[in-house]
């Protein structure tokens, strides 16, 4: 007796798993094919009905559609997927802020995080207003003109000499820079 190829076939699991997912997604088949049914019916009866297309072709001869037209929405129907997942993204971002707007306990870890890398900015911000606040208290306080004199003393302060070393190199820098 010669073997049977078909039921060779039907003994591999692979085969008969497929054969069950069918006959068990069989209904839900049925009911997509009933629905494309009737949509196709429902395309019969509108091509069939002469008012319906009438009133079609006059809605598309009202709009200016040229090749210009077409080729943008070509274009679009490309991008589509990409902006598709930009807004799956955007949409699961958004759906992150929310759970963390709701949550009392997140907001309140982020504030108290924000509140470490801020506070020394702040502090550092006081500090240098509080300084320019107090140089510009001595200058309105000194009455007395600055004098070559003073200026050549100030040459030998080591601030002084530094800050002029710096604006030196950048000088240098500067000039190799546009040459």
């Amino acid at each position: 007796m010669e073997p049977n190829p078909l039921l060779e076939q039907l003994q591999q699991p692979d085969i008969q798993s497929a054969l069950i997912s069918l006959l068990q997604n069989l209904p839900t088949y049925e009911k997509n094919l009933e629905a494309i049914g009737n949509i196709a019916d429902f395309g019969k009866s509108i091509i069939q009905d002469k008012q319906a297309i009438q009133k079609y072709d006059e809605l598309v001869r009202s709009y200016n559609i040229n090749l210009e037209t077409i080729e943008a929405l070509v274009g679009l129907l490309e991008k589509l997927p990409r902006l598709y997942k930009l807004i799956e993204q955007l949409e699961s971002l958004i759906d992150f802020a929310s759970a963390v707007l709701v949550d009392q306990q997140t907001l309140d870890y982020a504030t108290v995080s924000i509140k470490s890398y801020t506070e020394p900015l702040l502090q550092k911000g006081k500090q240098g207003l509080s300084l320019v606040e107090e140089i510009q208290q001595q200058v309105q306080a000194t009455t007395e003109p600055v004098k070559l004199f003073t200026i050549i003393k100030w040459l030998k302060d080591p601030t002084v000499q530094q800050s002029l070393k710096f604006a030196q190199a950048t000088l240098t820098v500067l000039n190799r820079k546009t040459d």
